[in-house]
């Protein structure tokens, strides 16, 4: 869309500017020397645009490869941090486990004492 966008402009800026040409009341080589002006500063005009395209093309592609380079290097460091917490957090869990294990045998010895007791 932006392409076909630049070519109508460049048309209807060249059409305009030949048409304005024409119907002027200068002679012919002053309408010539006019039209070439006018070309060659529509033509450093397009390059300018076509340099900053290419330019922004390259920004853009350094954005994605910079970015792809961080995803990757963020992946593996939380995959890393995520295994150091489970391997560090096994123990305590392991720990919990045996503690829960405890409390429900206390109970239930409780239970059984203070039911045979009544």
């Amino acid at each position: 869309m932006k392409l076909t966008f630049l070519k109508g402009l460049f048309v209807g800026s060249l059409v305009g500017g030949t048409i304005g040409l024409l119907k002027t009341p200068r002679s012919g080589k002053q309408n010539r020397e006019a039209f070439k002006d006018y070309i060659d500063e529509t033509t450093i005009l397009v390059e300018d645009v076509s340099n900053k395209v290419n330019d922004l093309k390259g920004a853009i592609t350094q954005l994605s490869n910079e970015s792809q380079s961080f995803a990757t290097t963020f992946t593996k460091e939380m995959n890393e941090t995520a295994q150091a917490f489970t391997y560090e957090a096994e123990p305590r869990l392991r720990r919990i486990q045996e503690q829960t294990e405890k409390l429900t045998t206390d109970i239930n010895d409780l239970n059984q004492a203070v039911s045979s007791d009544a």
